[in-house]
């Protein structure tokens, strides 16, 4: 992306000083830890008297929900959310497997997704983010629970038990609503069609996948690609733990789709 831009963060102060100032001491014990092309960058930060400011990386190409809303007058293409898709991915596998420790996002959502000029995606806002199990025999840590409702591990919710998986639970809800252009919850739809987990999984036990995707999306994607590209969504978003494909599955599995379908590409564009 070139040379890095400043951004500066400004956090506000509520009521509840003290679980603020924890919470950003926590994000900046996080950002100083991490690396990675998919995440944003922590460039330095500024924490004195009542004034907590983070200096990011500026990414001006605004948030992946204000994409999916058509704030910026262009219709992501079917090629561009499979990028996005994999880039998130590869950002989140980072946390869980690669960093220092692992690290467990805890807000995993399209309006803490950022797009550079080039739309490659970074997550960011780890506000919420915790240090997950260390210890060889532990899988999981008790907290209390933090996220955006719509995205949350029902597990997590139900127990305070937090894993890597309920990441991967927020992913699948995202990857859905980058697919379908839907908000996790939408409030002004009808019963059938508010949660959109629920939705989509109807027409997808139906087989009517095309169904699904965003309306705004014109050109022709082969069944069989939607098929494999909301199984994973599906099995991210498996009601119990153990039924979840780590991050790094997923990052391979899209990997597959995506040469599949470039594959698909190619051979439409020689026939025509």
């Amino acid at each position: 992306m070139g040379a890095k831009t400043m951004f500066l963060q400004n956090i506000p102060i509520p009521e509840n000083f003290l679980s603020l100032r924890a919470e950003f001491s926590n994000e900046v014990a996080l950002l100083k830890s991490i690396e990675h092309k998919n995440l944003v960058q922590l460039l330095g930060y500024i924490d004195k008297a009542n004034e907590r400011i983070l200096i990011t990386e500026y990414i001006s190409n605004g948030t992946l929900r204000e994409h999916l809303d058509g704030q910026h007058g262009l219709v992501l293409g079917f090629n561009q959310r499979l990028e996005i898709a994999i880039d998130v991915a590869h950002g989140l596998t980072y946390l869980h497997l690669y960093a220092e420790k692992p690290i467990i996002h805890r807000d995993v959502k399209s309006s803490n997704i950022l797009l550079t000029e080039a739309f490659m995606a970074k997550v960011a806002d780890f506000g919420f983010a915790r240090t997950g199990p260390t210890e060889p025999d532990q899988s999981q840590i008790e907290t209390d629970v933090r996220g955006t409702a719509g995205y949350l591990d029902p597990e997590y919710m139900g127990t305070s038990h937090l894993t890597i998986k309920s990441d991967v639970f927020s992913y699948g809800i995202l990857l859905l609503e980058i697919l379908s252009g839907r908000r996790p919850i939408e409030r002004t739809r009808g019963p059938a069609e508010r949660i959109t987990v629920r939705w989509a999984f109807n027409k997808y036990r139906r087989g009517n996948v095309r169904g699904i995707l965003d309306p705004m999306l014109t050109e022709a994607v082969n069944e069989d690609i939607l098929n494999k590209i909301f199984d994973v969504a599906f099995q991210c978003v498996a009601p119990t733990r153990e039924d979840r494909p780590s991050m790094k599955e997923v990052v391979e599995r899209l990997w597959k789709i995506r040469r599949d379908h470039t594959k698909i590409q190619r051979i439409a564009e020689l026939t025509l």
